[in-house]
């Protein structure tokens, strides 16, 4: 029997957590004991469980106090039945899966109650670090008092970054750490490119779900992948003496709410819409009323450094204003994947002069609206590696196609629960959850991910104080 705690009910434990819950309850007999989300989303929680198989043994609701919406603090009625269940159950895991500015309270009763975590990125989301220096820097310090609990606790401590997971990402990895072993050459350059193609219009910025109103924007969004994604590759230089960074120089350049409604002016909207909500937005808009606004796109220039040399050069592009699928002024029931959401994912490496390795994902159609070949570009599970190899230098093929995302499919045909190639990703860290395996995403290998987007957070404060956007940091 595996008995769990679910803190929040939203979209992508809608998606993601419950259904994968639900396809593996035989196996582990898996109960929720305790499901926990504020009394505001009563109705839509009572909706979602209707028609489950997996029903929570209790559902605490509880108020949408500015202390609760903002993770101030543990609520007392919280801690109380959170306090009474670990008593008096055998308690296996909770899945944390709160907006992220209340992550940091669970897991920290969680460490100190010795339970095992399994927790949505971003680890913490502290507010305004666009236009706060401090907020910025307490990003890393968030990570380093949960690293400080982790380090006492006997908990084991899994974060859902499914990157690390993924069957593409995992063999690039492995790839590029054998070759950088044998070779002794370090990873010279990581270009990381992703656009989910997020359009909110004007009137919906006040948003909760992915907001930007709290001084974060699609870094926190699904932009913590990439730089996730960074950090985790460039790891495989770290074997080599000469080539672990000890600096880090970053500059970063982002585009803002108060830019996109600039953009696209309301003579756009009044054109492809004609709505009285667009045109009271710009009768009442005011920039300073935007301006502490979290960021829809950033782009990041870093070089890591061994002493005054500089080892990897990296690129990282990070678009929610990017092509969208959107076609309708309403918002659907479905705001997280249900909205015109298209994913476009490119990854360039180099190694000097002697390997090159690129990752593909395109898409041209929202998810389970596929009307393409599987595996095909521009397909859901569109995912193609190339390498490219100085076959005259290291031997090898010249050049070698790998499609991952069309053969995952093929191969997972029989399973109804399959939502494509990152959503499998995320199984296996639930899964390793459950069986308390070790795995790649856990707590312990995210420090220098959280330094990084720390510091390029920093980075967009100090811009927007000095006009400087450009920092360095010891590693």
């Amino acid at each position: 029997m595996k008995n769990y705690i679910l803190v929040g009910l939203g979209p992508h434990a809608k998606r993601i957590y419950y259904p994968f819950l639900e396809k593996h309850q035989a196996k582990y007999d898996i109960r929720l004991k305790l499901l926990i989300e504020l009394e505001s989303q009563s109705s839509r929680v009572m909706e979602f469980l209707r028609q489950r198989s997996l029903q929570p043994g209790k559902i605490l609701y509880i108020s949408d106090s500015e202390s609760n919406r903002m993770g101030a603090e543990l609520d007392g009625a919280v801690k109380k039945e959170l306090d009474g269940i670990v008593r008096q159950e055998r308690i296996d895991g909770i899945i944390i899966s709160t907006e992220p500015k209340a992550h940091k309270i669970y897991a920290e009763w969680a460490l100190k109650n010795n339970v095992n975590i399994l927790m949505d990125k971003p680890i913490t989301s502290p507010l305004y670090p666009s236009t706060k220096i401090e907020s910025a820097h307490q990003i890393y310090q968030d990570y380093l008092d949960l690293r400080e609990l982790h380090e006492q606790s006997r908990s084991k401590f899994y974060i859902v970054c499914q990157r690390r997971n993924h069957q593409g990402y995992v063999l690039i990895k492995k790839y590029l750490k054998d070759f950088v072993s044998e070779y002794e050459i370090p990873i010279s350059y990581i270009d990381i490119y992703h656009a989910d193609g997020a359009w909110s219009l004007p009137h919906e910025f006040q948003k909760e779900n992915h907001p930007y109103k709290y001084g974060y924007g699609k870094l926190m969004h699904s932009g913590y992948h990439f730089v996730d994604l960074f950090a985790w590759l460039a790891q495989a230089n770290f074997g080599l003496e000469n080539a672990r960074p000890d600096l880090a120089k970053v500059y970063t350049a982002r585009f803002t709410p108060n830019d996109f409604f600039h953009q696209i002016p309301e003579t756009a909207y009044a054109k492809f819409f004609n709505r009285p909500a667009t045109r009271d937005f710009y009768r009442a808009y005011k920039p300073q009323d935007y301006k502490h606004f979290g960021e829809l796109d950033a782009y990041i220039l870093t070089q890591l450094m061994r002493g005054q040399n500089v080892v990897t050069s990296g690129s990282i592009n990070l678009q929610q204003n990017s092509f969208s699928r959107r076609g309708w002024f309403d918002l659907p029931e479905d705001t997280y994947k249900g909205n015109g959401r298209v994913r476009h994912e490119r990854v360039n490496i180099q190694v000097s002069q002697f390997l090159n390795i690129q990752a593909h994902s395109y898409q041209s159609y929202e998810p389970s609206k596929d009307a393409t070949e599987i595996g095909s570009l521009g397909s859901e599970d569109h995912f193609d590696i190339f390498i490219f190899r100085n076959k005259k230098m290291v031997g090898g093929k010249p050049f070698l196609k790998i499609s991952v995302g069309g053969e995952m499919e093929e191969n997972h045909k029989k399973d109804s629960y399959y939502l494509g190639h990152n959503e499998q990703a995320r199984e296996i860290t639930l899964l390793n959850f459950i069986e308390g395996k070790p795995d790649e995403s856990e707590f312990q290998y995210h420090d220098f991910t959280n330094q990084l987007l720390s510091n390029i957070y920093a980075s967009i404060a100090q811009g927007a104080q000095t006009g400087n956007q450009q920092l360095t940091f010891k590693i």
